[in-house]
């Protein structure tokens, strides 16, 4: 059973927009929400396991929160993640919420090519890049403090400034996104 040493920060703040409702509180198999079922699945491969949001206050369950800073009013995953580096001030993986199937293996892939010097480390398969499946260092806050204050919000512009590797799987499967409600219904069948 893989064991990452590192805290697994799953980010659930999105504004989802292309499903019509918050993903991170759809119901998903025996669970009352998407994330409680992420955080129930992957807590004994993590150092410790956590949620990024905007505001705790849409959720009606414990965890471990980290909201987002408030001197950013934006919903931006750049803004999660650099409140997260600040909170934690170690590498840290970080996993989107609505990507149910990656598993805890392909973090053990990345933490095994994550070297002392690289910024961020990130899964890639045929499809797409996967910003949101891999991990950070602390190193790489300036760079996203930078493109905050130009109100610039993409990751990638972050990762394309920063020293980053790309761990390439052959397989887009356990990148399933659940973005609109098919995906999510296709997602639900393959539980």
């Amino acid at each position: 059973m893989p064991f990452i040493p590192l805290p697994l920060v799953i980010v659930a703040g999105g504004k989802s927009s292309r499903m019509g409702s918050d993903k991170a509180l759809l119901p998903f198999g025996e669970f009352k929400t998407l994330t409680q079922f992420q955080l129930h699945r992957l807590k004994p491969y993590f150092s410790s396991i956590h949620v990024s949001s905007k505001s705790k206050e849409k959720f009606d369950f414990d965890a471990s929160f980290i909201e987002d800073s408030s001197k950013y009013s934006e919903h931006s995953p750049l803004v999660a993640l650099l409140s997260i580096l600040e909170f934690f001030k170690t590498p840290v993986c970080v996993l989107s919420v609505d990507t149910p199937f990656v598993t805890p293996e392909i973090f053990e892939k990345l933490y095994e090519n994550f070297e002392e010097n690289d910024d961020a480390i990130i899964a890639t398969s045929p499809c797409s890049s996967h910003q949101l499946c891999a991990i950070y260092a602390p190193s790489i806050s300036e760079t996203i403090r930078t493109q905050l204050s130009k109100n610039e919000h993409k990751i990638r512009l972050v990762l394309d400034q920063s020293r980053t590797k790309q761990i390439v799987f052959e397989k887009d499967e356990p990148f399933l996104n659940l973005n609109h409600p098919h995906e999510y219904e296709k997602a639900q069948e393959l539980l």
